[in-house]
């Protein structure tokens, strides 16, 4: 009974409520009532409240306790109700208690009143106690039935089947019709269900109250597959076996994803086994738990030893540090890793690695495991360090003049994706690695490839290729040194390892690669297929024939500078011998000017021819050394052509034919005119006597644009930028690379002696490379040869000639100005300085001689009052233009005349020289001397300078500025 009954009293007597209470009291039940006497009110009470009891009156004014049953028993079914009234015959009560009414006690007979109120609470408890048990158990056989992955038997003590769920029916395909009153054999396959079988399973059961294991079941259709299955048993009170129950999953899908897993796993380890890095794997928490062969052969470890953080032990003691930051991190984000640091090997010594993992997840994007790869790059680490040495040693040696070294930096990635429970897993594994993987069959046709191997052909899908014979991929040479040879050694040896090979892409580029390649059989040693794996080495190979070009080219340039050097050397000491002899034969001739003496006069003429001769082969020395003088201007390519053409077909003869192809759109190029019309007699004569029996030269002009790729290892250190090329081709019979190579040489010549002096293309070469351009050959032997003359393009505002300011040179002939003065005489060399002296005291000047510099102040300090002073620039000690710029410093005013034998920017730089100064080339006619020294001073007393009124003049013999691209 509950502590306080609530009771609902449907009564419109007050003294009656008071009078049941009392007695419901007084039999000892505590109760809380409600009393109502209207419809309405017993309406609001039931909404507003939940009640324990409902007595009601029959006979009400407006209302009867029918009616209200009606609305109890829609308002609150399970709340019993009882008639307490004064009146109500045998007839009434019965239709109440069929209509619901749980029984009834007339007023007269109060004393029933507690009986039936217990009754009726505690018939209501149990009625919703056994309805609350039917609800659950209806719920839990329902709850079995939904359960449709498992089957759910339960047995009685004899092993027969007592219920079946739907599971069961969906899993062994009997009804519950067709299975109730088997027994459990009716469970298991034939092999297992035999009966002794079965009473040991529930002896076992009734012992150990539970029993589990994995059998073969059978289906009704005859289907067999695995099944884990439990068995326990249920006790009654006394704890004597009352029922068994039996639970059975299918597990046929997970037995063979267990078999494809050891099979993932075996193939797994073949792929990991046949890659030539080194493989390993770890579970999530980062500690590796596997390496493949190849790290223990490599690291001379024991698969025992190596747990934990060992692996760290071969790690270089310098790299351990970052390694394990790198490695830790990755970890803890999830990240992918890649360090390089050095391994020591078996032996002990350390080489460098290239170390990647990556983590490999779970639907859910959680990590499952980690696989990584250590590739060799010891190499390419050794490579990429000489490089770079080497790229700053070029860059030091030869500075603007050699492009740069492009480091090369080969990384062999090789990664694994994880292995997982089914074929799934294996593909996705394949798929991840970052190096090229492919697989062929016995026929050599691909029966998978990687996602890094499409990208790295440039294939979008597998379709494209799979099926087609790898040799589809080799150029032709390759391939067939594949078919006759290497696929041959590949099925007798089972492997091989960093085999070179090419491979077309789809674009058409080819790349070479190293190939490592091993085969895999089955259990009977029947050829299952090939997987192979694929190392790029291109950018390696690239970088290697970069780094040869370069240094090809450094030798060729010191090569060239070295003989630069020694022929502008020689050439600077011929010109002051040269000086002397032409000097002395002037002096001579100019004292031989009679008729009785004409036979002498002859001699010394010719040996004047001679000299004259000379200094010509001196001046093309100083060509090829690139220290000739150069009067640089805009030089139009197509007038020059035209303007040379009749000459140039006079000089080849009528068995050898011209042709000229010169736009009128062709640019002016910046450089001397005269050196280039030299340079292109020079290249025609070669290119007639390259055609003995006749043939035909084509001269081209064109515009072209160098960029730094262009230039970049030539020697001439020409710079990017627009340039004129002229072009002399010929169909004569070539010339072979050696050849070639030694083709602009000082005296090397392929023409019989007496035919050729070897310095015609030094001289080209010389004028081109001082001109600030470059020449190309392109000659094949019996093909002809083209030489190609690239000359920097003008840009149209250089003047044309001298700079401004700059008078013209007094001709060598001019009439001699006889103005008296006092010229200074520097020259080291006593056979010049003699022929200078004589020269000039034969013109009325008076001259004051010094071997040097130091010698000269001390001559202009002790009270010389010299008008002018001539001077050597090559002298020992001070130089001309210290010289020169001393006695400014004494003597402002005074002018300076330069002698030299090299161009004027090999001694004097380039640019404007200061007022009052002029050059003068050796060698030198007398009468230039005169003429120039004459005119200098004329000009000084004038109230002018050498080099022009006013501001400063510039150099007589010099370049003007160059404005050109």
């Amino acid at each position: 009974m509950p502590a306080a009954v609530t009771i609902l009293h449907l009564e419109d007597s007050p003294l009656d409520c008071e009078l049941a209470c009392a007695r419901l009291r007084k039999a000892g039940i505590s109760c809380d009532v409600t009393r109502v006497d209207t419809r309405a009110a017993f309406e609001a009470a039931l909404r507003g409240q939940r009640f324990d009891l409902i007595l009601a009156d029959f006979s009400l004014p407006d209302f009867d306790g029918l009616e209200a049953l009606g609305i109890a028993k829609a308002r609150a079914p399970e709340t019993p109700f009882l008639f307490l009234s004064g009146r109500m015959g045998e007839e009434t009560a019965v239709s109440a208690l069929k209509m619901g009414a749980r029984d009834y006690v007339l007023k007269q007979r109060l004393a029933h009143l507690p009986a039936a109120v217990e009754r009726a609470i505690v018939e209501a408890r149990t009625l919703a106690e056994r309805r609350l048990a039917e609800e659950n158990l209806h719920r839990l056989r329902q709850a079995i039935d939904d359960i449709r992955d498992y089957a759910i038997v339960t047995l009685d003590l004899d092993g027969r089947i007592t219920s079946w769920n739907e599971g069961s029916r969906r899993l062994f395909g009997h009804t519950e019709e067709e299975a109730l009153g088997h027994p459990l054999s009716l469970l298991f396959a034939p092999e297992e269900r035999s009966a002794e079988n079965i009473r040991g399973l529930l002896a076992g059961v009734a012992e150990k109250e539970r029993c589990e294991g994995e059998w073969i079941h059978a289906a009704r259709d005859g289907r067999r597959f695995f099944g884990s299955t439990v068995l326990t048993v249920a006790r009654d009170a006394t704890g004597a076996p009352a029922a068994y129950s039996v639970v059975v999953r299918d597990i046929t899908d997970r037995r063979a994803s267990e078999i494809a897993l050891r099979d993932s796993e075996a193939k797994f380890r073949a792929i990991a086994e046949s890659m030539p890095q080194l493989v390993w794997s770890a579970p999530p928490d980062g500690l590796p738990d596997y390496y493949n062969l190849h790290w223990f052969a490599y690291t001379g470890t024991r698969p025992e030893a190596m747990t934990g953080t060992a692996w760290m032990e071969v790690v270089h003691p310098d790299d351990r540090a970052r390694t394990a930051a790198l490695w830790t991190g990755a970890v803890r984000s999830g990240g992918a890793y890649e360090v390089e640091y050095r391994l020591r090997g078996a032996e002990g010594r350390y080489r460098w690695f290239l170390g990647r993992a990556v983590p490999l997840r779970d639907g859910d994007g959680r990590i499952t495991r980690w696989f990584g790869t250590c590739t060799d790059i010891d190499d390419a680490v050794k490579a990429r360090t000489a490089q770079a040495d080497a790229r700053e040693d070029l860059e030091r040696q030869v500075a603007e003049r050699t492009a740069e070294l492009v480091a090369a930096n080969r990384r062999l990635l090789g990664e694994v994706a994880e292995r997982q429970r089914a074929q799934a897993d294996l593909s996705a594994l394949y798929s991840k690695t970052p190096v090229p993987l492919h697989s062929l069959d016995a026929e050599g046709r691909l029966l998978s490839v990687s996602d890094r191997w499409l990208e790295f052909m440039g294939y979008e899908s597998r379709g494209q290729v799979l099926g087609r014979n790898i040799t589809e991929f080799m150029p032709p040479d390759v391939a067939r040194e594949h078919r006759e040879h290497r696929w041959p050694e590949l099925l007798r040896l089972g492997a091989f390892q960093d085999i070179p090979y090419r491979l077309v892409k789809r674009s058409g580029e080819i790349a070479d690669v190293l190939v490592s390649a091993r085969i895999e059989r089955d259990g009977w040693g029947s050829f299952l297929r090939t997987m192979a794996a694929v190392v790029d080495v291109s950018a390696r190979l690239r970088a290697e024939a970069e780094r040869e070009r370069a240094e090809e080219a450094l030798r060729h340039s010191q090569k060239m500078d070295a003989l630069g050097q020694l022929t502008g050397g020689i050439a600077h000491d011929f010109n002051n011998l040269l000086t002397a002899i032409s000097g002395n034969l002037d002096l001579l001739l100019s004292r031989l000017d009679t008729a009785e003496r004409a036979d002498l006069r002859d001699y010394a003429g010719h040996a004047k021819v001679g000299a004259t001769r000379a200094a010509g082969l001196t001046q093309r020395l100083l060509a090829f050394a690139r220290r000739q003088p150069l009067r640089p201007d805009a030089t139009e390519p197509c007038v020059l052509v035209q303007g040379m053409e009749d000459l140039l077909r006079r000089t080849v003869g009528e068995q050898v034919s011209i042709a000229t192809d010169c736009p009128p759109d062709a640019w002016a190029a910046w450089c001397d005119s005269n050196q280039l019309e030299i340079a292109l007699l020079n290249l025609v004569v070669n290119a007639r006597d390259a055609m003995p029996d006749g043939g035909l030269i084509t001269i081209t002009a064109a515009n072209a644009h160098l960029t730094a790729a262009d230039v970049a290892g030539d020697a001439s250190g020409a710079a990017p930028g627009d340039y004129v090329v002229l072009t002399v081709a010929d169909t004569g019979m070539g010339m072979p690379p050696d050849i070639i190579k030694r083709a602009f040489d000082p005296f090397f010549t392929t023409k019989p002696i007496g035919q050729g002096t070897g310095l015609g293309l030094s001289q080209v070469y010389g004028f081109v490379s001082q001109s600030h351009g470059l020449v190309r050959i392109d000659s094949e032997a019996g093909r002809g040869t083209a030489v190609r003359l690239y000359l920097p393009r003008c840009d149209g505002e250089e003047g044309a000639g001298l700079p401004p300011g700059a008078a013209a040179a007094p001709a060598a002939d001019a009439a001699v100005d006889n103005t008296a003065g006092t010229v200074l005489l520097v020259e080291d060399e006593a056979l010049v300085r003699m022929v200078a002296v004589q020269a000039l005291e034969d013109a009325g000047l008076d001259v004051v001689e010094a071997s040097d510099g130091t010698e000269a102040l001390e001559l202009l300090d002790g009270g010389l009052r010299a008008d002018l002073v001539v001077t050597d620039v090559g002298l020992p000690g001070m130089n001309g233009r210290q010289l020169a710029e001393a006695v400014h410093e004494r003597r402002p005013e005074l002018g300076v005349l330069f002698m030299t034998g090299y161009a004027y920017d090999a001694t004097l730089g380039t640019g404007i020289l200061e007022p009052g100064c002029e050059v003068l080339q050796k060698p030198f006619e007398t009468t230039a001397l005169v003429a120039r020294v004459t005119g200098m001073l004329a000009h000084t007393r004038g109230g002018g300078n050498a080099g022009g009124g006013g501001g400063g003049g510039a150099l007589r013999e010099s370049v003007p500025e160059r404005h050109c691209d």
